[in-house]
């Protein structure tokens, strides 16, 4: 009952924090709805009866199924529009490049550091005066080079001082997409709201 001359619909609003977790609860409620496309008749059955309530639960199932999996949608089209207009899709997009910029960062964090120039000009100088080893080294398969990182000292503790630098940032992202997925909401259609109370879903 209505206490008003004109009653209006109320529009169910979730926030983007719940309506993620809407998608999963859908998402697992349409895999426990079977929709058999065979049965198996016994003699002592009616075969109009027993194909006739076949028919009938794959119709129900294949309908509930469908109006399931277009309430997801329909989810999931109203939460990209929130995303973009939130700016949740932008930290989202920084989030990424950061996660991605770290694990190139470690790289060069965890390299060895540069050998001296003192040592690798003294292997060099051992390498050219050497004569007599260079037909040793070419029948062992020794090479005529000296292997060394190219990463200063200084270099590799400014990749350490970046990576953390970036977890930081990573982390106040983080925080501000949480608070805008518990602020921002999303209205439910009137049909969405239907087929999920229909299923428990809300």
């Amino acid at each position: 009952t209505c206490a008003l001359p004109i009653c209006f619909p109320v529009t169910i609003h979730t926030t983007l924090r719940k309506a993620n977790a809407l998608q999963n609860s859908i998402n697992d409620a349409i895999k426990t709805i079977k929709v058999d496309l065979t049965v198996q008749i016994n003699e002592f059955q009616s075969v109009e009866d027993a194909l006739a309530k076949a028919n009938s639960t794959m119709v129900e199932n294949d309908g509930r199924r469908q109006k399931l999996t277009m309430a997801l949608y329909n989810i999931r089209a109203l939460i990209g529009t929130a995303n973009a207009a939130s700016g949740i899709s932008t930290s989202l997009a920084k989030a990424a490049f950061i996660d991605k910029r770290i694990g190139q960062l470690e790289e060069l964090a965890k390299a060895q550091e540069m050998t001296s120039l003192e040592v690798i000009k003294g292997k060099i100088d051992k390498i050219k005066n050497d004569k007599e080893g260079a037909s040793r080294r070419s029948i062992y398969g020794y090479g005529d080079t000296v292997d060394t990182s190219v990463l200063s000292k200084e270099q590799i503790a400014q990749a350490k001082a970046e990576v953390l630098n970036l977890k930081k940032q990573k982390q106040k992202l983080n925080d501000e997409i949480l608070e805008l997925n518990i602020k921002t909401e999303i209205p439910l259609s009137d049909d969405t709201v239907a087929t999920l109370q229909a299923e428990n879903l809300l």
